[in-house]
């Protein structure tokens, strides 16, 4: 991991009022100190003109966040954005314990059950419920809740994740 590695804080839900404001589904501990007016946050994942968002406006809103961009003024331009992600380099996020890991550092672990690898972990969604690891089954995704009652340990240094599944979440 580099320290201008990006790492996805954020994702655009939606346009918010008629004068440009993006309403935001955090993905990050870390919300208070990186959404301030000022931050710069790389915008990524979606087609558009903007590569960098400048925040001028930063709230916590009704379990999401509100923001205001520089050169976003109106709801249609806000609505380019949605589906977009807000990322930082890696070096902005505060630093983590030695044994600590981002959810986006699983993505590209293998996954194990009793010794044995069921598959690759190819995205996380960090949904309200709790995240969710989508790993690649024998070539189908299959969802797994990110709990302690499912995975047992995380080994970022060898890029293992070991987990005990409920019997048939796998055939669902």
């Amino acid at each position: 991991m580099t320290p201008d590695e990006p790492v996805i804080v954020a994702r655009i839900a939606r346009a918010h009022g008629i004068h440009g404001g993006l309403l935001l589904d955090v993905e990050t501990d870390y919300a208070e100190a990186l959404f301030q007016p000022g931050q710069r946050l790389r915008v990524v994942g979606k087609d558009h003109a903007m590569e960098v968002a400048t925040l001028t406006e930063a709230r916590p809103h009704s379990g999401r966040w509100l923001v205001r961009v520089e050169h976003i003024s109106d709801r249609t331009a806000a609505e380019t954005l949605r589906g977009a992600s807000l990322a930082v380099p890696r070096s902005a996020l505060p630093e983590l314990p030695e044994d600590g890991y981002l959810l986006n550092d699983l993505i590209g672990m293998r996954v194990f059950e009793d010794g044995e690898s069921i598959g690759s972990i190819t995205d996380v969604y960090d949904f309200p419920s709790g995240p969710m690891l989508a790993v690649d089954v024998d070539g189908r995704e299959r969802m797994i809740p990110f709990q302690p009652e499912i995975v047992d340990a995380v080994d970022a240094k060898d890029g293992k994740v070991h987990v005990t599944l409920p019997k048939g979440l796998l055939d669902v």
